[in-house]
Formats: structure tokens, sequence, C-alpha cells
């Protein structure tokens, strides 16, 4: 009986003995691998501020191709230890995102090219509204400011919305955008920005000003003829009239300024040289027959202009002798051509009357003092 029992228990004092190893290695395997035995695993969320090399925010410095060798290591290196410099998962990927695509940003600048055209064709359309016989203010500034938008440096868009301003009588405002374009050292070599200084300046009385922002306009632009014609104006009124002569010359004869404005004014700098010289010298005469011509060609180029009427009737007024062919113009003949032009100065679009009215008096007073001249002559007197 004992031996029946004790072979009948063995068999299963080794199942017990067997499950009870096993559960034992299990618990053994399950310790080791919680304190760390084995092939430890990457953490792949590190704390904020350590691991991969640069804390929490790196990724929003990186650049857009990342760098295969930034943070703790490549993706070759990735679990159980270096491999001999095979290449693993992660060296595949790495390798995929270096064949991708360089990224293209797009350019808003616009083309310098087309920049610059569209810039010229507002400027273009702002000179002609300027130069139209009644200026458009309005269009001016408009396109000069659409100009400005496309290029924001650009002087000669400045200067023509200062210039539209000033056509608008807003003096003030013309002034102000000036001083402030006038600020960059650029501005100063602009021959535009100064010609519109100097008008602002004319007609906000600073004559002194005007001359010297016109002459430095000629000199930066010796061709610039709107500044060249406004300072022959202030030449002509400051009696410099060698110096009107050259500018209206260059005006009529270099730039082909042969309008009845330009003719007027080269014609008055000729009867004001004539005065230099002692009456019937031959220097004198030369320039009274260049001012009659010239006034003359003003006429045919605008009978309607009524300062070269009124201007002419002046020259034979005042100068006598009056030169003709070689000889001397009879009295009574230059005083009546005085009175016929200064009479058709009166029909004239723009008469100053108060002007006509002065002078048709002093006509009337050498024509009476001739006559009574020539009463007395021709009874006996002989004399003057």
């Amino acid at each position: 009986m004992i031996a029946t029992t004790c072979t009948a228990d063995r068999p299963r004092s080794s199942r017990v003995y067997r499950g009870v190893l096993r559960a034992v290695l299990l618990s053994a395997l399950a310790v080791a691998t919680a304190c760390g035995g084995g092939s430890k695993k990457t953490n792949t969320t590190p704390a904020p501020g350590k691991g991969g090399g640069g804390g929490g925010d790196q990724s929003m410095k990186d650049s857009p191709t990342p760098d295969m060798n930034a943070g703790g290591g490549g993706g070759g290196n990735t679990g159980g230890g270096n491999t001999g410099g095979s290449a693993g998962s992660g060296d595949t990927g790495g390798n995929s995102a270096s064949n991708e695509p360089a990224v293209s940003y797009p350019n808003y600048d616009p083309d310098p090219a087309q920049a610059k055209a569209q810039v010229d064709q507002h400027l273009s359309v702002a000179k002609q509204a300027l130069s139209a016989p009644t200026p458009d203010a309005e269009t001016a500034l408009r396109e000069a400011r659409a100009a400005l938008a496309i290029d924001a440096a650009n002087l000669d868009a400045a200067a023509y919305v200062a210039f539209a301003l000033y056509h608008k009588k807003q003096y003030d405002s013309a002034e102000l955008v000036l001083d402030d374009v006038f600020k960059r050292p650029a501005a100063k070599q602009n021959a535009n920005i100064l010609y519109v200084f100097g008008l602002v300046y004319d007609h906000t009385n600073r004559p002194e000003r005007a001359v010297l922002a016109f002459q430095q306009a000629v000199q930066l632009n010796p061709n610039f003829a709107s500044a060249l014609v406004d300072l022959g104006v202030h030449q002509l009124q400051n009696k410099q009239y060698t110096e009107a002569q050259a500018t209206y010359e260059k005006l009529t004869r270099e730039l082909g300024r042969t309008d009845a404005i330009t003719l007027t004014a080269l014609a008055s700098a000729y009867r004001g040289r004539s005065g230099d010289y002692p009456p019937g010298s031959g220097e004198r005469n030369n320039y009274i027959i260049q001012a009659e011509g010239a006034y003359k060609k003003a006429l045919a180029a605008n009978p309607n202009y009524g300062p070269a009427y009124y201007d002419l009737a002046l020259l034979y007024l005042d100068a006598d002798p009056f030169p003709s062919g070689g000889g001397t113009l009879d009295t009574m003949q230059r005083l009546t051509a005085a009175k016929q032009f200064l009479d058709q100065y009166k029909n004239m679009p723009g008469v100053d009357m108060k002007l006509y009215d002065t002078r048709a008096k002093d006509v009337d007073k050498a024509i009476k003092r001739e006559e009574k001249r020539r009463k007395k002559a021709a009874k006996g007197g002989g004399g003057a």
C-alpha cells in the first residue's frame, strides 16, 4: 500500500514542482526587465529643456532642411547600440528626406523693369495733364501718387505731387512735400524738385529764393526749358538784359522754343540791351532792329498775344531815332506805329486797361508835341 501510494504521488509532486519553478522564473524575468536588464529602450519623449539638444521649442527654430546629425544621435543608432555603420530603418528615412526637393518660397517683389515702366507711364500722364493749356491738377496729382505707390523713393513723382499742388494753389502743402523730400541728398541734385521750389517761392513773394532755385535747376539741367523761361523772367525784371538775352537765345535757337511768350521775352531783352548804347550808335540800332523782328515773329506765332503788341508799341514810342532801311524812321511815322500797336493791344484778351490808358496818354502827348513842332517849322521857325 505504501509503495503504491508513493508511486501514485510522485507524478503529482513533479508537476507541482515544475509549476512553482516556472512561476519563480517568470517573476525573476519580470523583475529583471523592470530594473533595466537587457537592451534599454530610448525614451522618445524628452522632458522640457532636456534631451534632443535644444529644448521643447527646437522644432520652431529648425531650418526647412533637417540636420541628420542633430539631437541625440541619428536614426541608425536607435535601439541596441551601433551596428558597425550599417544603415538602420532611421537612416533609410533620413536618406529619403535628403532627396526631397528644396522648398521654394514665392517672390512677391515686383519686377524692376515692369515697375519702372509703370512709374514712367503714370508720370507721363501727369506731365501731359500739367502741360495742357488749362492744367489738370487733379489728374496729375492722382497719377503722381500712383507712381509713388509703386516706387516710394521716386523723386520725380514727388516733384509732380508738389507741382500738382502748386497748380491747385496749395502752396503751403506743395512746399511741405518739397521740404520733406529735400531731406534726401539725392533731391538736391534733382532739377525738377528745385524748379518747383522756384515756382512756390515765386508765388509766395520770395523772389531771391526763386531765382536761386531756378539757377540751380538750370545748372543741373542746362536744357531745362521751363526753368530757363522763369529764370529769364526774373532777369528781365532785374534789368539783367545781357543774361536775359543769353537765356532766351538758348531757348529759341538751341531748344526750339518759338512760341509767342518766349519770342516776346527775347525781344524785350534786345530792347533792354539797346539802352546800353548811345542814340544813333551801330550797336544800339542793331538791338532795336532785332527787337522789332522778334516782336513781329511773336505776333506771327500768336496774333492774339497782347503783351507783344504792348511791348512793340513801347519800342516805337521810346526808340528815338528809330533805325529803318539804313536810315531813320520819320518821327510821326514812329509815333503813329506806336499808337496803332497800342490800340491793337486794347482789343486783345487779358488787356490791362489801366496800363493801356497810361501809355495811350504818353503816345497822345508825344504826337501832339510832334504836331506842334511841325507847325512851328512850317511857319518858318525851322527849329524843333
